[in-house]
């Protein structure tokens, strides 16, 4: 047991390493571009057709479609920023967030025990939220980074040729770190808290059907984890606390997906599209609790309000093959592009400059990359911008909302991927 939770300790430190989560934004905290190159070129869309070890981010019953043995790593670069009101020293006033840096990964390997039975793991960061601010003086500042890493042991079964089904058991990592205040004037920050949590209650279930010899259908569903994160000591509303905490939830979320491949008609094409629900209206919002130090009247808890709203993500994505290699029966080179739409999450009255704007945003994407047979490699290239009117907050109420500035926040995000996979 002990060489378990050390190795999940490991893992969390790696991701931590590897993530840097203060720069990344989601649309409520799930980012709708994260993995992997080969699928953010045809705008993200997997849940159809997914047959690599990437499988079990979008859907472990891809894990089915392994031949034997198969390994892959993807890393995403996400670069980019936010036009928000993250303060009080900025009511009616906007700023740009630091230009920010994000670099997220994937690594995974699967392997078939049965010809009905394959098996594979995986750990990549699943979700985030976050930005820098720098305003006032020059010197005060302004930070949220929030993150959730994910490690996957999963299993596929596919009782026939054309059906597989697959779970995946989620163990969720989840850091919090936040700070505001002049860490040059020496006086008590406004807050300065980092907490951290484990959640080991989440499951991932999905099925694949290969309909046609050309035509794929998927679904999935992940359950929403409710992680509590603690720290034994922080400061909030430039009051000390002790034994603080407070509860995330990563939300349900269902997928389905379709994959139509055209080679047989002649066209080395092919068409994805998927759609996600969220059910982002489980975060309401959870209050930070806590132990006022001895003689500093702070109250036992601090306000947060979320109350966001389901979401909808609807992906395309388009593939056409050249240099096709007619000893070996592939094409050695895909070119791939793709949309997503990503429907509002966040609400207009409890705002956040550290996330989404609360309106919908938009994601552009193109991608490429070389069929070796065995192996693969892919890179690809996404741009997601969007915007929202800020409406009367109501931050009486939530102490850690945002405010009013004098234009729409707005986000804008840069996405670079690269995988590369081998089968054995």
């Amino acid at each position: 047991m002990k060489f378990i939770e050390r190795g999940l300790i490991g893992l969390a430190a790696l991701g931590i390493l590897l993530s840097a989560p203060r720069v990344a934004r989601a649309g409520g905290y799930d980012t709708p571009m994260l993995y992997t190159a080969r699928h953010m070129g045809m705008g993200g869309t997997a849940i159809g057709y997914a047959k690599d070890p990437s499988a079990m981010f979008h859907k472990p019953a891809g894990l089915g479609h392994i031949e034997r043995g198969e390994v892959l790593g993807d890393f995403s670069l996400l670069v980019g920023g936010i036009h928000a009101s993250p303060g009080a020293l900025q009511v009616g006033k906007d700023v740009d967030s630091e230009t920010t840096i994000a670099p997220f990964f994937l690594v995974g390997g699967a392997y078939r025990l049965h010809p009905m039975l394959t098996l594979g793991v995986g750990v990549f960061p699943i979700a985030s939220a976050g930005a820098t601010y720098k305003y006032g003086t020059g010197s005060y500042q302004n930070s949220t980074e929030l993150f959730f890493l994910e490690t996957t042991p999963a299993i596929a079964f596919n009782p026939s040729p054309n059906l597989r089904f697959g779970l995946g058991y989620r163990v969720t990592y989840v850091s919090l770190s936040r700070y505001q205040g002049d860490p040059a004037s020496g006086l008590v920050p406004v807050l300065d808290f980092e907490m951290s949590g484990w959640n080991f209650t989440g499951l991932r279930a999905g099925v694949q059907w290969t309909a046609l010899p050309w035509l794929e259908f998927g679904a999935v569903f992940r359950n929403m984890v409710n992680t509590k994160v603690t720290n034994s000591h922080g400061i909030a509303l430039a009051t000390e606390y002790t034994d603080i905490s407070t509860h995330f939830k990563l939300p349900a979320k269902l997928g389905i997906g379709s994959r139509a491949d055209f080679d047989r008609f002649r066209v080395p094409a092919s068409l994805a599209v998927d759609f996600e629900y969220a059910f982002n209206s489980q975060n309401k919002g959870d209050s930070l609790e806590g132990t006022p130090a001895p003689g500093s009247g702070g109250a036992t808890s601090v306000s947060n309000i979320f109350e966001w709203k389901n979401s909808q993500t609807w992906r395309v994505g388009v593939e056409y093959r050249i240099l096709h290699d007619h000893a070996a029966h592939l094409a050695r080179v895909p070119l791939r592009a793709g949309y997503v739409y990503d429907t509002q999450v966040g609400n207009a009255t409890y705002p956040t400059a550290f996330g989404t704007p609360p309106g919908p945003t938009q994601v552009f994407t193109l991608g490429t990359g070389y069929n070796g047979g065995a192996w693969q490699a892919n890179v690809a290239y996404a741009y997601r911008f969007g915007s929202g009117a800020v409406t009367n907050p109501a931050n009486d109420a939530c102490a850690f909302c945002s405010y009013a500035g004098k234009d729409d926040y707005r986000i804008h995000l840069n996405g670079i991927y690269v995988d590369a996979s081998y089968k054995f």
